[in-house]
């Protein structure tokens, strides 16, 4: 089985191709738009992950893109409209960005890899696809799950535990118990003084962490 996973339009855009549960590929779209931090939809990723495990987009059997992009716009709209008028520049800029790529990211995978059924399109909560990163590439069978980061579609924060079968007769599977909502995050926070400090926020935040 096939698995091709995507990110874009946020930050650092990539793929990665699984194998029966093995990591066929994987890599950032900067490496050949030689684009720092490029965003962009990931083509030159997407095509890497394939001719390095032979294969073309009708061999994949799913494509999974990293998080559920209507359940972050009705946040975006929502804490938007909340704190109208002092939001109206930020709001503005983000139904721009919305209205011309984000909304429409189901018909540009369709688009980019018209031999994969539709129904083979799936689209996974955001920290959930935290959570499986770090999981299913370590060695352990289980395990005890934390995510943090800035904001997901809601949630900022998960804890959960997840079980494993490497020899794939069992199940594999994250059970994400409880979660931080926005507006409360450790991550945003952090990104508060990353930009206090005068560095990009979504960049420099390792840079933060190296003076710390």
């Amino acid at each position: 089985m096939y698995i091709l996973g995507i990110s874009c339009f946020y930050h650092d855009s990539a793929a990665a191709l699984i194998r029966d549960g093995e990591l066929v590929a994987a890599s950032d779209e900067e490496r050949f738009s030689r684009i720092k931090h490029d965003n962009g939809f990931p083509h030159h990723a997407i095509q890497f992950c394939l001719e390095e495990a032979g294969i073309q987009s009708g061999d994949l059997d799913y494509v999974v893109f990293y998080e559920k992009p209507l359940l972050k716009f009705d946040r975006i709209l929502r804490t938007g409209l909340a704190t109208w008028p002092k939001s109206w520049l930020a709001f503005r800029e983000a139904l721009i960005t919305w209205m011309n790529e984000k909304l429409w990211i189901k018909a540009l995978l369709q688009e980019a890899l018209p031999d994969v059924p539709k129904d083979r399109f799936l689209f996974v909560e955001h920290h959930l696809s935290h959570a499986a990163s770090a999981f299913f590439t370590s060695p352990f069978e289980e395990a005890a799950i934390v995510t943090l980061d800035g904001v997901g579609e809601w949630t900022t924060t998960t804890i959960g535990r997840a079980t494993a079968d490497w020899s794939g007769q069992g199940e594999n599977r994250i059970d994400l118990l409880q979660e931080t909502r926005f507006p409360h995050s450790l991550g945003l926070l952090y990104s508060a003084f990353t930009a206090f400090l005068g560095f990009r926020v979504n960049n420099g935040e390792y840079k933060v962490m190296g003076m710390a």
